[in-house]
């Protein structure tokens, strides 16, 4: 182990204890899945149940702490960056040796490690809408477009208003809501809605060309719908790839170059929300991820999600100028610490691990690949089953990456109250993480017929399950919700 490594476990770590779902020898497929299976019954503390909703299974602190030490290693990382190593190089510097990997693989000039994907995309938000401003002689660009779903939206505590004093013009994918409610979305769900389509975009370059809005069919400005925005405050564009809060579903790649071309046109900057950037290539049937990021100026990545480094991280790409001045506001937003080894080491090693084929270095995203394939196929054994498809609905009904929602067609505690008598009887946790469709202290329902919603992600951890422990899995909690309806 490095000694500068030691030195950070010695001063940093306190002692943890965790609880891990393991898997029973048989439910596996492959031998690192048994392997795994092996280590793991060592430990008497541990469970048997078997998660099938489990995408990521994380290391106990220590064990984790351990790997980063071998991940040091097998990197070449023998210094600490410093401050973000701006005034250093990628020959000096392993964070910068890190960035410069991503941003050639993205085919980008440069990245910009980030702490977080909120950070990250706030500060390209600053930049767009700073450089607009500038390029106008000063009116200030004060807004960008997105989906209803967009995390900056739902997730974020409006960091983008209260921080950057900026609007986002909300596009009205559906055309339902006369009014833009996010913690609407985020009670009852967003079942059906659609992914960004070019219509949508033309819709709003033709409603804002030579005007302003103030909300109208096609968009709503938020938080102050009162606010007039008009061409000139318009800077970015941003694109979720995939839009997660709909179950994975994609823009048409085709409509995807065109609203690239439409925002180029119109001095706006087009931004990808690329969290899941690798699931979305493996989606699109991408060969790279270069080609997936292209159409854009400016692209966010996650490196704890998809790539499951365990701890966060984030990196945002765009050209040379654009980076400089983003580590400008890295610095303003607090992100550039006194170092960042333990994220960077932990990001570099799970994109390498998850992205790079050894034998040549070049970038896949065969992974993502495989685990929706393997997702399609169970979901359409279980849409083939009549008692299981009478209580479920999967949203898209056909996966578009390795990502769905599912829909519940009864009370959460008559799902909780079944997915426990499944568990009971056969050993199999289908459902770990469940949420009501609406408040409990409410009587509206946006579609009535769903009690509640999960999130279903095929990562590494559930991949390795056998496909018929899905299936028998499913029955089960199928044939006791039928129970409590009898």
């Amino acid at each position: 182990m490095p000694l500068f490594v030691f030195i950070w476990l010695i001063l940093n770590v306190r002692s943890a204890t965790s609880f891990m779902h393991i898997y029973p020898l048989g439910a596996l497929d492959g031998a690192a899945g048994k392997a795994m299976c092996t280590k793991n019954t060592e430990n008497s503390d541990v469970s048997t149940v078997i998660d099938l909703q489990l995408h990521t299974r994380r290391k106990p602190p220590s064990d984790f702490l351990s790997s980063l030490s071998e991940d040091c290693e097998k990197l070449g990382v023998d210094a600490f960056d410093l401050y973000g190593d701006f005034a250093s190089d990628a020959q000096t510097s392993h964070l910068r040796r890190f960035e410069s990997e991503v941003a050639n693989h993205f085919g980008k000039e440069d990245a910009v490690f980030c702490l977080s994907g909120g950070m990250a995309q706030c500060i390209a938000l600053a930049i767009n809408g700073r450089r607009k401003s500038d390029s106008q002689g000063g009116k200030k660009a004060k807004a960008f477009a997105c989906h209803p779903t967009s995390h900056l939206l739902l997730h974020e505590n409006d960091n983008f208003h209260e921080l950057l004093g900026m609007q986002a013009i909300v596009l009205n994918v559906d055309k339902e809501e006369s009014s833009y409610n996010p913690d609407h979305l985020k009670d009852y769900g967003c079942y059906g809605m659609s992914p960004i389509r070019l219509s949508h975009a033309k819709d709003l370059f033709a409603k804002i060309d030579g005007t302003e809005l103030t909300g109208t069919n096609t968009s709503t400005i938020y938080p102050n719908s009162s606010t007039p925005v008009g061409s000139t405050d318009l800077s970015t564009f941003i694109l979720e790839l995939p839009h997660r809060e709909i179950g994975g579903k994609l823009t048409p790649w085709d409509e995807v170059e065109e609203i690239g071309r439409l925002c180029k046109a119109r001095g706006v900057q087009f931004h990808c929300d690329g969290a899941r950037i690798f699931e979305a290539s493996a989606g699109y049937g991408h060969t790279s991820v270069k080609q997936t990021a292209q159409p854009f100026s400016s692209v966010y990545i996650s490196f704890y999600k998809g790539l499951g480094n365990g701890i966060g991280g984030a990196m945002l790409l765009g050209n040379s100028d654009f980076c400089a001045e983003a580590r400008v506001w890295l610095r303003r937003f607090g992100g550039n610490l006194y170092s960042v080894l333990p994220y960077s080491v932990a990001s570099w090693a799970g994109w390498q691990k998850n992205c790079l084929q050894a034998e040549n270095g070049t970038c896949t995203t065969k992974v993502f690949h495989q685990r929706q394939k393997k997702l399609a196929r169970i979901l359409n054994i279980l849409q083939s089953d009549s008692t299981i498809s009478s209580i479920v609905v999967s949203d898209p009904s056909t996966p578009e990456t390795n990502m769905v929602h599912g829909y519940l067609k009864m009370s959460y505690e008559e799902c909780v109250a079944a997915l426990k008598s499944a568990e009971e009887h056969t050993g199999i946790r289908v459902l770990s993480r469940l949420r009501r469709c609406g408040s409990t202290n409410d009587n509206m329902h946006y579609h009535s017929e769903f009690g509640c919603r999960f999130e279903w992600v095929m990562g590494e951890s559930n991949f390795m399950i056998k496909d018929d422990i899905f299936i028998t899995g499913w029955k089960a909690f199928a044939k006791a919700c039928k129970r409590q309806n009898t």
